[in-house]
């Protein structure tokens, strides 16, 4: 089986330790006590060769973090929406980190749910990309490193399509587009509004379906904040109590990918968490009780 590095980077400007510079560029580095620790065992590499944490970067070397083959499975049943001999997309339900310094994330499950495959194999299945802790949703796992090139690719070159769906504060109407930059880079995101629906505490909820076409940090939480429709359960961004007791609405519910064998697509749907339809029921429940009461 190749050992594909798990990330990669190219250093700009140099003088710095490659323990340093690995903890600062590399997003799978948490910290620099871990990047010594990775640099030592040569799960983290410089030009592709060991090297001691000591040695200082130059312009131009390439800094590589490889996986550890000796990195625990996790036992947890994901459900699988579709696999064949290159590929898969798992389901990852919210509260799970996709991958990173722990031992519970979805990088860690996949061995258990997804054997083995024939022809070019990765060590391990692959997730391709990230969706937030907080978010429940399809997440397209390479199984071969073809199939790690070429949906990598897809996602760097947007030729992957997303679908989401929320419920946020306040009644929404209609279709919008945000174009709103995000970090200093340029953001847009499409809402629709699936329908609005009474509660006590806000006097109005609406369901959204959302199409990220960027994807920046927390985008489409961001967006909708800046629409003046937040999502029910954002802990991050909204301050105040406000249904903070369920988690974050947000799911994403469709990925649309290219097929590897073909011209056509691989598109995946995923159940919306059961959470939004009986919170809709409870609130529409909660608010004719108390207006036929009153």
């Amino acid at each position: 089986m190749r050992d594909v590095p798990l990330e990669t980077g190219i250093v700009a400007v140099g003088g710095e330790r490659v323990d340093a510079w690995a903890f600062a560029h590399l997003g799978g580095v948490p910290s620099r006590s871990n990047a010594r620790k990775r640099v030592k065992a040569g799960l983290i590499r410089l030009n592709g060769e060991r090297v001691e944490s000591s040695r200082v970067v130059r312009e131009g070397d390439v800094v590589a973090l490889h996986p550890d083959p000796d990195a625990p499975v996790l036992p947890l049943d994901l459900e699988v929406l579709y696999a064949d001999e290159a590929c898969a997309v798992v389901l990852k339900p919210a509260g799970l980190v996709v991958s990173g310094n722990r031992y519970r994330t979805l990088d860690q499950a996949l061995p258990h749910v997804l054997p083995p495959v024939a022809g070019d194999p990765l060590h391990r299945p692959r997730p391709v990309h990230r969706l937030d802790y907080e978010t429940a949703g399809p997440v397209a796992v390479a199984r071969t490193h073809a199939a790690l090139v070429a949906w990598s690719r897809a996602f760097e070159e947007r030729r992957v399509g997303k679908r989401y769906r929320a419920i946020v504060l306040g009644r929404l109407d209609g279709e919008h587009t945000v174009d709103l930059a995000l970090d200093g880079r340029e953001a847009c995101s499409r809402v629709r509004s699936v329908g609005s629906f009474r509660c006590l505490k806000t006097g109005w909820c609406t369901e959204v379906e959302l199409e990220p076409v960027t994807g920046r940090t927390h985008q489409l939480r961001r967006h909708l904040l800046a629409l003046g429709h937040p999502v029910l359960g954002d802990s991050r961004y909204v301050d105040g109590p406000v249904y903070r007791g369920n988690g974050l609405f947000l799911a994403s519910v469709l990925l649309d990918l290219p097929a590897l064998d073909s011209d056509g697509r691989v598109v995946v749907q995923a159940p919306l968490p059961a959470k939004f339809s009986s919170f809709r029921r409870r609130e529409e429940r909660r608010w004719s009780r108390w207006h036929s009461e009153g």
